[in-house]
C-alpha cells in the first residue's frame, strides 16, 4: 500500500461525508451496551416503569403491552383477550423489578406486578443468547405459585421475534421496541427533557441500525470500497492488528489508520455487500436475454422477462421500484434467511383489481384490503431459504437460483405471464421447466431431512440450524452465551456471525463435522485461544495470532455410504456425543463461567 493510495482515500468526498456520519456521538455506542443483554434489560426496567424520571408516565409500558396484540402469531395464546383487558385500565400503579430470583435460583430478567388492577408481566430477554432447558417453564411456574390469582402474561422477547418452546409466552421482537421509541421521539418531542430524549434518541440509533440500516450510508460505503478495494483490506487487517498490541508507529500510515479506523470497519462490513455482488452473478448466470433489474445493497430486485407485458399497464406511482406494476426481490431475513418476494405495486385501480381476481382463479389468496381502491401494495408470494454461508457468493447465487427456479416460483411465473398476455392460465398445468426443477439429489436430499429431524428431536429452534445444498450447521445455547460476551464476528461469518459454530460438509458417502472459533474482534479472540489453549485443547499455533480469523479446535469425518434416515439420525447423534466433543464443550462452560466471573468482578 502506497501513501498516494492513502491519500487518494482521504480526499475522496464521500469517504469524508460517511466518516463524519459513522462517527457522530452516541453516548451508549461509547459504552457498547448493544453488546449486553443485562444493559437492554436496565433500560428497558427504566422505560417500563411508570414513576421513572423520564417522566413517559405508563407510555411505554401500554405501547408494548398493545404490540403484544399486534402480532398475529400472538392471537392463539391463551392470554390474548386478557391482554385487550389490561390495557383498558390504567398502569400508572405497575411496579417494575430486575432480576427475580425462583426457586430453583434462576433470575427472571424483568418483572411487571399491578396489585390494583391483578396482573404480572414477565419477560425473559434474549439479545443473543438462547433459553436455557426448562428455563421458561420454571419462570411460569413460580410466578403462578406466587401470584396465585392474578393474570399472569409472560413475554418471550428477543431480537426477531423467535418463537419460545413454551407456548404460553407472547412473541416480542426489539423491532418492536424500536417502533414505540421512535414513537416516543415524535410524540413527545416537547415533553421531555433534553437528557431523557437525547438517551432515548440514542438507544432508539442502537436499534435502528439493527432493523432499518440507513441505506444512503451502505450505497456510500459500497461505492468506497469497489474504489479503493485493496487499501481497505489492507488497512482494516492492519489497524486491528496495531490497536490490539498496542504497537504506536509514527507517520502517516498508522495515523491515518487510528483516525479511520471506525469508518474502515463500517466500509469493510457493508462495501463487500456480498448480497448485491451475489444477485449480479445470479442475473448473469439466469438469463441470456436482456432483463430489468436494480442490484440493490440489501433488496435487489428484477422484472421477470417473461413479465414484460406489465408495460401495458400505467403506474399511479411511478417511483415504484424499476417503474413496473410488478417486482421480484431478495432480501435476508431477521433470522439470516435468504427470502424470494413478488408484489404487485400501485397500479391504476381498475387493472390492479383484475390483475388480483386472476391470481385468485390460480390459487392464490388475498386479504379483502387488498382490493379496496387505496390499496398499493400487495405481496402475492414469499419463499425463504436457509444459507449457510452469508459470506460465500457462491452459496448466495445458488440459493438464488434455487428459490427462483424452485416448482412453486416456476410455475407462479407461467401463471401470471399467461394472465398479463390474455391467456387462461391452468391451475395445474407443470411446464417442462417446473418439471426438471424437481429432480434433486436423492442422497444429499436425505441427508437434509435426516438432520432437520435430528434438529427437532434435540428441540432445536429452527433458527438456530441452517441447511444449504453441500452443508448443515447448528449452534448450542452455550455460543449464544459466549456472543452475548464476545460480541458478532467482524466480518460476515456463515448465518450466524457468533464465535463457535458447528458445521458438515455433505459429500457422496462422509460427512464431515467441525466445530470452529469464527473472526471476532481480535484482542478478545486471541485472548479467548489462550484460554482454549490452556485448557488443553489443541489447534493451529496461527490461532494465537492477531491475524488469524478462523480455527477447527474439533474435526470428524465419519462414513454415511448406503445409510438411511433412521441410520442417519444414529450418525448425528453420535457425532454430537462423541466423548471427545463433550468434553470440549465442558471445557468452554468453564472458559464461559471465568469470562463472566470477570465481567461480574469489573461490574
Amino acid at each position: 500500500m502506497e501513501v498516494r493510495d492513502l491519500v487518494e482515500l482521504e480526499n475522496d468526498a464521500i469517504f469524508q461525508q460517511l466518516n463524519q456520519q459513522v462517527n457522530s456521538f452516541n453516548t451508549l455506542k461509547v459504552l457498547k451496551l448493544e453488546n449486553y443483554e443485562i444493559r437492554h434489560s436496565n433500560i428497558l426496567a427504566w422505560l417500563l416503569n411508570p414513576i421513572e424520571n423520564h417522566n413517559l408516565y405508563d407510555y411505554f409500558l401500554r405501547k408494548m403491552i398493545e404490540h403484544l396484540i399486534l402480532i398475529d402469531e400472538n392471537s392463539d395464546n391463551p392470554q390474548y383477550e386478557a391482554v385487550g383487558e389490561i390495557v383498558s385500565h390504567s398502569l400508572m400503579d405497575s411496579h417494575v423489578y430486575r432480576e427475580v430470583k425462583t426457586n430453583n435460583n434462576r433470575f427472571i430478567d424483568l418483572l411487571i406486578i399491578n396489585q390494583h388492577s391483578k396482573f404480572v408481566i414477565l419477560i425473559e430477554n434474549k439479545v443473543y443468547s438462547t433459553e436455557s432447558e426448562n428455563q421458561l417453564d420454571d419462570y411460569l411456574d413460580f410466578i403462578h405459585h406466587t401470584f396465585n390469582g392474578f393474570t399472569i402474561i409472560p413475554i418471550y422477547l428477543t431480537l426477531n421475534g423467535e418463537k419460545p418452546s413454551n407456548q404460553q409466552y407472547f412473541i416480542l421482537s426489539y423491532e418492536r421496541i424500536e417502533s414505540i421509541l421512535q414513537a416516543i421521539l415524535m410524540v413527545y418531542k416537547d415533553q421531555l427533557s433534553e437528557d431523557v430524549y437525547t438517551f432515548i434518541e440514542d438507544y432508539n440509533q442502537i436499534l435502528k441500525e439493527k432493523y432499518h440500516p440507513n441505506q444512503d450510508q451502505i450505497l456510500q460505503a459500497i461505492d468506497i470500497y469497489r474504489n479503493h478495494k485493496s487499501t481497505i483490506d489492507t488497512l482494516f487487517e492492519e489497524a486491528a492488528i496495531l490497536n490490539k498490541k498496542l504497537q504506536f508507529e509514527s507517520g502517516y500510515e498508522f495515523e491515518f489508520m487510528m483516525k479511520y479506523k471506525s469508518t474502515i470497519d463500517y466500509i469493510f462490513k457493508h462495501g463487500q455487500n456480498i448480497l448485491s455482488y451475489s444477485f449480479e452473478q445470479f442475473i448473469q448466470q439466469q438469463f441470456n436475454t436482456e432483463v430489468l433489474y436494480h442490484a440493490h445493497p440489501t433488496v435487489p430486485n428484477l422484472l421477470p422477462p417473461e413479465w414484460n407485458r406489465i408495460n401495458r399497464f400505467h403506474l399511479r406511482e411511478p417511483n415504484y421500484w424499476l417503474g413496473k406494476g410488478i417486482i421480484v426481490w431478495f432480501e435476508q431475513t431477521n433470522d439470516s434467511r435468504l427470502r424470494l418476494i413478488a408484489e404487485m405495486g400501485p397500479l391504476e385501480y381498475a387493472d390492479r383489481l383484475s390483475l388480483l381476481e386472476q391470481l385468485e382463479k390460480i390459487g392464490l389468496s388475498f386479504n379483502e384490503k387488498a382490493k379496496r381502491e387505496k390499496s398499493r401494495y400487495t405481496r402475492f408470494f414469499t419463499k425463504k431459504m436457509d444459507v449457510n454461508k452469508w459470506n460465500d457468493m457462491a452459496e448466495l447465487t445458488q440459493a438464488m437460483a434455487e428459490l427462483y427456479n424452485g416448482p412453486e416460483f416456476t410455475l407462479l411465473r407461467h401463471q401470471v405471464a399467461e394472465i398479463l398476455h390474455n391467456e387462461n392460465p391452468n391451475k395445474s398445468e407443470k411446464t417442462e421447466q417446473v418439471v426438471e426443477t424437481l429432480s434433486l439429489n436423492e442422497a444429499n436430499t436425505q441427508v437434509q431431512n435426516a438432520f432437520k429431524k435430528w434438529m427437532e428431536l434435540r428441540n432445536v429452534p429452527e433458527n438456530h440450524y441452517r441447511v444449504s445444498k453441500k452443508s448443515l450447521s447448528f449452534k448450542i445455547p452455550l455460543f449464544d452465551a459466549f456472543k452475548e460476551q464476545l460480541g458478532e464476528t467482524r466480518e460476515k461469518w456463515w448465518w450466524d456471525n457468533g464465535p463457535f459454530l458447528f458445521w458438515m460438509n455433505i459429500n457422496p458417502d462422509s460427512l464431515y463435522f467441525v466445530l470452529e472459533v469464527g473472526p471476532i474482534e481480535a484482542d478478545k479472540r486471541v485472548l479467548l485461544m489462550q484460554n482454549i489453549k490452556e485448557k488443553g485443547i489443541t489447534f493451529s499455533k496461527k490461532g494465537l495470532t492477531l491475524k488469524a480469523k478462523y480455527n477447527r479446535i474439533y474435526t470428524k469425518t465419519i462414513s454415511i455410504k448406503g445409510q438411511n434416515e433412521s441410520e442417519l439420525l444414529d450418525v448425528f447423534e453420535a457425532l454430537y456425543n462423541n466423548k471427545d466433543i463433550q468434553k470440549i464443550i465442558e471445557k468452554l462452560q468453564i472458559i464461559y463461567d471465568e469470562i463472566l466471573e470477570r465481567e461480574k468482578y469489573k461490574a
